[in-house]
């Protein structure tokens, strides 16, 4: 009869890509280079005043970085819809 040796089970080979995901906040019309990554998430307080000329100075910023998806949080500082 022949020996049965036990094994540790072993995980499956992951083919997926790795996500580089960068987080960022607070800029406040400072148009900073970060880091390169996938995902970029900035979290809040793009502008000081959140005035339609600050906005379009920050869309502008923010579309002309190359991360593949970027997502913006509304800080506190941004005005509500009148």
């Amino acid at each position: 009869m022949a020996a049965i040796t036990p094994t540790t089970p072993q995980p499956p080979a992951l083919s997926r890509k790795k996500i580089r995901i960068v987080c960022i906040s607070d800029t406040h019309n400072i148009q900073l280079k970060p880091p390169e990554g996938d995902v970029l998430i900035h979290a809040g307080d793009m502008t000081n005043t959140g005035s339609r000329t600050e906005l379009k100075k920050a869309i502008e910023w923010i579309s002309g970085l190359k991360h593949e998806v970027k997502i913006v949080v509304a800080g506190y500082l941004a005005p509500w819809p009148r």
